[in-house]
C-alpha cells in the first residue's frame, strides 16, 4: 500500500473554487516547512487541507527556496458537512496535559476546541497569556491535523472563564446543542446514551459539547450552573481518567456511536 503523502494546510479559501489541473503555490510557513524542512522535491505528492475540510492531492512542479509550486491532481473534495459537530470544552491544566488533550481530540474528530479557565484550574491565562495560550493551542491543532491527514481544521475559540462559559453554553443549549459533562461520580454512562444520540442526530442535532474539568475537578458551583442550563453529567467509564485523556476518549466514543467510524 503506498504511503499517504505528507499533509499541508491551506489557511485561505484558495481551494474553494479550485479544479483539477490548476496551479497553486504553497508559501508562507507551510511552504517554508515543505521546502526547507521536509525537502519535498519536484514530482512528489502532497495532500492539501483547508479549514472547512476540503482536501486534494497535488504534485510538486517546482521547488523553490521557501515555497512549492503545485498542480492539483483532482477536484478538491467538498467542504466537510459532518453533523452533529463535536466540541470539546477543555479546562486549562498543568504539565502540558491540556495540550495533550487538544492534540488527541483533534486527531480523534473534535470540530471545535474551547479553552476553559475553570475555578480549580491551577494553570490560569491572564493578560498576554490569553492570546499566547490560544495561539499555542491553535498551533497544536494544526500540527495534529497535518499528522493524521484529517479533513477540516478545528476552531480554537477565545478562552472563557466559568461565568463566560455558562453564558456561551446557555445560548448554544437554547439553540439545540447537547451539552455533556464528564463526571466521575455520575451513574449514567456515556455508552448508555447511544440510542438518544442517534435519535437526536437523525432529528438534526447540530452540536454535541463535551466538558472536561481540570485536575481538581469541576467545582460544585460550576456543576450546578451547568445543570441549570440543561447540561447532562455522564460517566465515561469505570476508571478515573486524567484531564489529558478524558476528553479525547469521549470524542472517540461519540465518533463511534454516531457512525463516524463506520
Amino acid at each position: 500500500m503506498p504511503a499517504t503523502p505528507p499533509g499541508f494546510l491551506i489557511l485561505d479559501d484558495a481551494l474553494e473554487a479550485a479544479r483539477e489541473g490548476q496551479l497553486l503555490t504553497l508559501d508562507g510557513d507551510e511552504g517554508r516547512h515543505a521546502a526547507k524542512v521536509a525537502r519535498i522535491g519536484v514530482g512528489e505528492q502532497v495532500l492539501l487541507t483547508d479549514g472547512p475540510g476540503r482536501q486534494v492531492p497535488a504534485e510538486v512542479t517546482a521547488a523553490r527556496k521557501e515555497a512549492l509550486d503545485l498542480r492539483l491532481l483532482a477536484d478538491p473534495s467538498a467542504a466537510l458537512q459532518r453533523l452533529p459537530r463535536l466540541a470539546l470544552v477543555q479546562a486549562l491544566a498543568t504539565a502540558g496535559r491540556d495540550e495533550q488533550a487538544v492534540e488527541s481530540a483533534t486527531e480523534l474528530g473534535a470540530d471545535r476546541i474551547v479553552p476553559w479557565i475553570a475555578g480549580r484550574s491551577v494553570s490560569v491565562w491572564r493578560g498576554e497569556k490569553l492570546a499566547k495560550g490560544r495561539a499555542k493551542w491553535a498551533a497544536t491543532v494544526r500540527a495534529a491535523v497535518k499528522q493524521c491527514r484529517r479533513p477540516g481544521i478545528p476552531a480554537v475559540d477565545e478562552p472563557l472563564t466559568s461565568a463566560q462559559l455558562l453564558e456561551d453554553l446557555r445560548r448554544r443549549a437554547a439553540d439545540g446543542a447537547m451539552v455533556l459533562i464528564l463526571h466521575e461520580q455520575e451513574s449514567t454512562g456515556l455508552m448508555s446514551l447511544a440510542g438518544t444520540l442517534r435519535a437526536a442526530s437523525e432529528q438534526g442535532l447540530e452540536e454535541i459539547i463535551v466538558i472536561v474539568g481540570p485536575e481538581g475537578g469541576i467545582s460544585p458551583e460550576e456543576l450546578e450552573g451547568l445543570r441549570e442550563l440543561g447540561a447532562r453529567p455522564v460517566l465515561l467509564g469505570p476508571e478515573v481518567l486524567r484531564t489529558s485523556t478524558a476528553g479525547p476518549a469521549a470524542i472517540a466514543v461519540l465518533s463511534a456511536l454516531l457512525g463516524r467510524w463506520g
